[in-house]
């Protein structure tokens, strides 16, 4: 079943696991076309019990500033109105943790090397930038399938400071050494003792300070100490235990300096690390395919829209936008006495417009429409459109180029007989006030268009002609007044704003579900809406030429083909939709023109 965007951009495809209080998911980005995974963190609450939001942050903005290519990158960070979402580069692979639960045993020389170089040099870099892990763990450390170390997941640590590193709460038991378990100042040497318990366990298969409480791990630390790794796997070099077991000091004075010390000791003990990648590698495609064939990964929620939503998308609207921008444009000038080229010359420029800026070039192209309605003497239309056209252009269609394209596809569609739909893909693609909008401009456009082209009602039918010779068809101002001047015609031009509103409420969730019953309660909006004015029309004026029925054959025609043509729509791809309610940007577009 399709799940809701998380902020606006992101579908959600599967849970990957969580720890703590976080959760991580795999999701669709539909703007970059790629997946990624999204931490999501509760917020903390402030003293009156309300999200606190900078906090929640906090651990995005430390990863954010680690560019490494052994440290998974932090792509986006936001909050909504109660989580925070750390927004990370997909790594396609396995934990250190998963590996070792499936190879029961310890790793190899050559694999442990792999592991030791490429952690020592993402904490070494980390530390320079003066960020501490503080959670060194086989749970994140990531191996991709092509055998490269990652390591994820700086969950609690702390930049540095003027006055140094402070104390550090958290991590987990077994990879915290004994300043960190009570609390006391950390430093770099945190992280190493950390590193060093978690090479020994690759090397032993086993974890000498796992315990169930601080006070068993301090216990661990201070009274017993660990057994050398020898003494856990015999096959180990005794000069591995030296080094280790320095690491694993009790006080941090007594450590390495810092971590690239410890890795330039061990390595020389350990094996080939390119050797090392290639093993690992096939460790986790062989885990992976394994996996796969138990839970494969469901790609269908990464619907059409959902590709739609990046460049691709954004592509399309320029060149819907062109096109109709050209075509206002050729219309409007046409009526003006000019040349043929001087003609062709306006039209191109304005759809050169379009295509760099699409909500700049429409609102030109319906300035020419108004124009040339003005130079046939069609002032009721062409008042009636500067009027309404200009305040939908200024109030919605200069700040989002998807809602500037929508409402000009009503002629267009109304010339197949499918002009009802408009108001439901408006809906479906917008937020409910966009929608609403976009379906009464679309609305007037199409009823507009079909009243000059002599339609009568419902005003459903557009004829073809408009498009390629919008003068020669049977233009006449007295249709268009008297559309104008017809009550009935307002109440059915109503139902198309309430039908794209509950549509696009419908689509709130955005699943595939919501949106299909969206059709439908919509369908019934706009029926309802037609029924009314054929009522209105027959009941204070049934002997009137304009009392023609609202009703008729030609309305189901174009209630089935639009259904139809919605539902193909939704089965493409569920909507884009924000995670919470009251965000209401443009799902498909950005901002062009202000």
């Amino acid at each position: 079943m399709d799940e809701t965007l998380i902020l606006d951009r992101y579908r959600p495809l599967r849970d990957l696991g969580g720890g703590g209080f976080a959760t991580v998911v795999l999701a669709w980005d539909t703007r970059m076309q790629r997946r990624v995974a999204i931490k999501r963190l509760p917020l903390p609450l402030d003293a009156k019990g309300r999200p606190h939001r900078q906090v929640g942050l906090a651990e995005a903005r430390t990863s954010a500033m680690l560019n490494h290519p052994a440290i998974v990158a932090v792509l986006d960070f936001d909050t909504d109105s109660d989580e925070a979402f750390i927004v990370m580069e997909y790594v396609d692979g396995a934990s250190l943790a998963e590996l070792l639960a499936a190879s029961d045993g310890p790793l190899t020389l050559d694999e442990t090397a792999a592991v030791v170089e490429s952690v020592a040099d993402a904490l070494s870099y980390a530390h320079d930038n003066g960020v501490l892990h503080l959670d060194v763990k086989p749970e994140n450390i990531l191996v991709a399938r092509d055998g490269r170390i990652k390591v994820t997941d700086f969950g609690i640590a702390e930049l540095s400071s003027l006055s140094g590193h402070g104390p550090a709460f958290g991590g987990t038991l077994g990879y915290m050494p004994l300043e960190q378990l009570e609390g006391r100042n950390v430093s770099v040497r945190t992280d190493e003792w950390a590193f060093a318990a978690l090479v020994y366990e690759l090397l032993t298969g086993t974890n000498p300070f796992a315990a169930d409480s601080i006070a068993d791990a301090a216990t661990r630390m201070q009274v017993f100490g660990p057994p050398a790794p020898s003494d856990c796997a015999p096959e180990l070099d005794e000069e591995l235990d030296e080094v280790l077991l320095h690491a694993l000091s009790t006080h941090p004075r007594d450590r390495f300096d810092d971590v690239a010390s410890f890795a330039d000791e061990l390595m020389p003990l350990l094996g080939d690390p390119e050797h090392g990648r290639a093993s690992l590698s096939e460790l986790v495609k062989g885990l992976k395919d394994e996996a796969s064939e138990e839970a494969p990964l469901d790609l269908a929620h990464v619907g059409l829209w959902d590709r739609l939503g990046g460049r691709l998308g954004s592509t399309l609207v320029r060149a819907l936008a062109t096109v109709q921008a050209g075509w206002l444009a050729w219309t409007g000038l046409s009526p003006l006495a000019l040349d043929r080229p001087a003609l062709m010359a306006g039209a191109a420029l304005i759809a050169l417009a379009a295509a760099l800026a699409p909500s700049l070039g429409v609102g030109l192209g319906l300035c020419c429409l108004v124009a040339g309605l003005a130079a046939t003497g069609s002032w009721p239309a062409a008042v009636a459109l500067a009027t309404g056209g200009g305040l939908w252009w200024w109030w919605l269609a200069r700040r989002s180029p998807g809602s500037a394209v929508l409402p000009l596809a009503a002629p267009a569609l109304a010339s197949a007989r499918l002009g009802l739909a408009q108001p439901l893909l408006a809906g479906f693609a917008l937020p409910p006030l966009h929608a609403a909008a976009s379906a009464l401009m679309g609305g007037a456009l199409a009823f507009l268009a079909s009243a000059a082209t002599l339609g009568s009602p419902p005003h459903l039918w557009v004829s073809p002609r408009l498009a390629v010779a919008p003068w020669d068809t049977a233009v006449t101002s007295v249709a268009v007044r008297q559309l104008l001047t017809t009550p009935s015609a307002y109440v059915a031009l109503l139902a198309w704003p309430a039908a794209a509103a509950v549509m696009s409420v419908a689509c709130s969730k955005a699943t595939r579900f919501g949106a299909a019953l969206g059709a439908v309660l919509g369908g019934t909006v706009l029926g309802g809406g037609y029924v009314l004015a054929d009522e209105l029309a027959m009941r204070f004026d049934p002997s009137s030429a304009l009392a023609v029925h609202w009703v008729n054959p030609s309305l189901a025609w174009s209630m089935g083909g639009s259904l139809i043509l919605v539902l193909a729509a939704i089965a493409l791809g569920p909507p884009l939709r924000p995670e919470e309610n009251g965000i209401e940007p443009d799902p498909y577009f950005e901002d062009e023109t202000a």
